[in-house]
């Protein structure tokens, strides 16, 4: 996002997420057998652009539904399931979370991409970017081996005058654990991390961005790593923080892991030449009005 509000004000993206658990479950909700699924999500990645609950999304669907039954074959059914899915389960991310919740199986896999989904949302408000996220949950993965967490993030179509009714394509990404998982020897498998990867179509990002969009540059010299100690590691405070620091001009980073230890958050201001700290500990985020300095050069 960062990168993209270099060429573009904040409020003109759409992110479209969903994730790889949540579409097996809602394959195997609706029916849709295993030899049949990359055909369907090949007609479905068709409205993948278009915005949940939009009319143009409701006129492709319209499209789709002849396709899905007369050069599928797939029982009336089966597409009535899906377009409940299209109708109720897609749409901004506080209406379309609690509504899965309740209708899909609350298995362990089902509610690990729901907790994942929600906690990304609560991070993206955290850094205001909570307008304009929609959870898609008929939207398939643009790579295999995105099987967790994905996204896609458009520029709105009242922001795209190269195009009516679908807006353009700035970026795509996602977790690929599982695709480390299969290349890695077996100390990775026992100590398995995180990865998560992004591609953007710069081509695209230049020849939309507005001519007369100058972001404001960050001429800021001192570099700020936001630590925590204890509290389970106050990675909502740590974002809020780093937020704020961004919001004054003030560069700043922090670990990205839920609870670092300092060892850890000490390491990577060396790695990063990162000289000035600020430790939160859960003591002083619960009061207000105050704050220690402490120099350690």
């Amino acid at each position: 996002m960062d990168i993209l509000t270099c060429f573009f004000p904040p409020d003109y993206f759409e992110i479209h997420l969903n994730h790889g658990d949540l579409l097996d479950a809602i394959w195997s909700w609706v029916g849709i057998k295993p030899e049949h699924r990359q055909k369907v999500a090949e007609l479905l990645y068709m409205m993948s652009s278009l915005r949940p609950q939009s009319s143009e999304r409701k006129l492709k669907w319209a499209v789709i539904r002849r396709q899905l039954l007369q050069e599928l074959n797939l029982a009336e059914a089966v597409v009535n399931r899906l377009q409940i899915v299209n109708l109720r389960f897609c749409g901004t991310a506080d209406l379309a979370l609690p509504r899965l919740r309740g209708a899909l199986p609350a298995d362990k896999p089902m509610r690990k991409a729901l907790d994942e989904l929600s906690d990304l949302f609560i991070y993206l408000k955290v850094w205001k970017v909570e307008n304009h996220v929609y959870i898609d949950s008929l939207m398939p993965p643009t790579e295999k081996y995105h099987r967790d967490l994905f996204f896609q993030i458009y520029l709105m179509k009242d922001n795209n005058p190269g195009s009516v009714s679908e807006g353009a394509l700035l970026a795509i990404g996602g977790r690929y654990d599982y695709l480390l998982h299969h290349m890695s020897d077996h100390e990775y498998r026992t100590n398995p991390q995180c990865a998560v990867g992004t591609s953007l179509a710069l081509e695209t990002i230049v020849l939309h961005s507005p001519a007369d969009f100058r972001p404001i540059g960050n001429e800021a010299t001192t570099n700020v790593l936001v630590c925590s100690k204890g509290g389970g590691g106050l990675l909502v405070e740590r974002m809020k923080l780093v937020a704020e620091l961004w919001e004054e001009n003030i560069k700043a980073d922090f670990v990205p892991i839920p609870d670092p230890s300092l060892t850890e958050q000490y390491e990577y201001a060396s790695e990063h030449d990162i000289r000035c700290l600020v430790i939160l500990t859960d003591a002083g985020v619960s009061q207000t009005g105050f704050v220690k300095v402490t120099s350690h050069f």
